[in-house]
């Protein structure tokens, strides 16, 4: 069987999320179409090796799982497997006990010991289980390769309030409708929302314990692309998060983006600007600057 080409182009941005959510905590959800949950694309074989040098780097740090969420790893892996290979059969093939996936060129394991890892393997996104805990909700797995300054050691079996006590107001004025966002998504609703920020160098994990990109390192426009559904038989939360990064010199080409970019992030509080470290980037950023004042006259 011959694939069709590929129709994808990753040298532009897919999404400019901040042109319509400027409120860095803004939960921004969406409805996700029946074969949205995924956006496979060229650059698919890139993330393929970042997850598998990332384990073996990081080990137990970028993917992790408590005992008690192997049904949830197990039923992830039986929903996602089919729907790649029903939704996306332009770049999935089954080849056995393997998986082909052909923007990627690279094949992987249907099976394993490790459901949750296999099945992150498949996808660019990285990949995390919530299950419910009374009220709130816990995650219990993940395979989070592409982090952005989180560490899974500290998150792993913590609660929705744990995981993002580090944003200022979060828990103050945002936990309560996350909570109860959660408790209700239903499976036949699953959601979309974005995240962006920006970042130093092009590396798609970054942990707090790295050491720092070099102060002349290229700024990059940081997407993140998350999906929520509920699993039927578990009930767990199915976390997905697909980053995308791009030079942020390439929103100068795409209209109004860059000038936005600037009113996005002073429309913030000063805490958020910081706790995306904005302030730390502002040196950096002044070229921009004075691209999106020339772009905006």
């Amino acid at each position: 069987m011959l694939f069709p080409p590929m129709k994808f182009d990753h040298r532009r941005p897919r999404h400019l999320p901040h042109l319509d959510h400027t409120d860095i905590l803004l939960m921004g959800l969406s409805p996700l179409g029946s074969n949205g949950w995924i956006e496979p694309d060229g650059e698919a074989g890139r993330y393929h090796l970042n997850k598998l040098a990332q384990r073996r780097r990081y080990g137990d740090r970028v993917y992790n799982a408590l005992p008690e969420s192997l049904p949830a790893q197990r039923e992830l892996a039986e929903c996602l497997l089919p729907y790649l290979l029903r939704e996306h059969g332009d770049c999935y093939r089954r080849e056995g006990a393997r998986l082909y996936c052909l923007p990627g060129g690279f094949r992987a394991p249907v099976t394993s010991a490790e459901p949750l890892w296999t099945a992150s393997l498949w996808v660019a996104d990285d990949l995390v289980i919530m299950e419910p805990r009374g009220d709130t909700h816990c995650l219990t797995a993940a395979s989070l390769c592409a982090a952005s300054h989180w560490r899974l050691e500290d998150k792993i079996g913590g609660t929705l309030g744990d995981i993002h006590a580090v944003i200022p107001g979060f828990n103050a004025t945002l936990l309560p409708r996350v909570e109860r966002f959660f408790r209700h998504l239903r499976v036949e609703h699953p959601v979309v929302r974005f995240n962006w920020s920006l970042q130093r160098g092009g590396r798609l994990n970054q942990r707090n314990d790295d050491a720092a990109q070099a102060a002349d390192a290229e700024l990059y426009y940081r997407v993140e692309r998350q999906s929520l559904r509920r699993l039927p038989d578990t009930g767990a939360v199915i976390f997905t998060i697909r980053v995308y990064l791009h030079p942020l010199l390439q929103l100068q080409a795409m209209g109004p983006a860059l000038p936005k970019l600037f009113q996005a992030i002073e429309s913030n509080p000063l805490v958020l600007q910081q706790y995306k470290g904005f302030d730390r980037l502002e040196g950096a950023l002044q070229p921009y600057r004075a691209l999106a004042r020339g772009a905006a006259q």
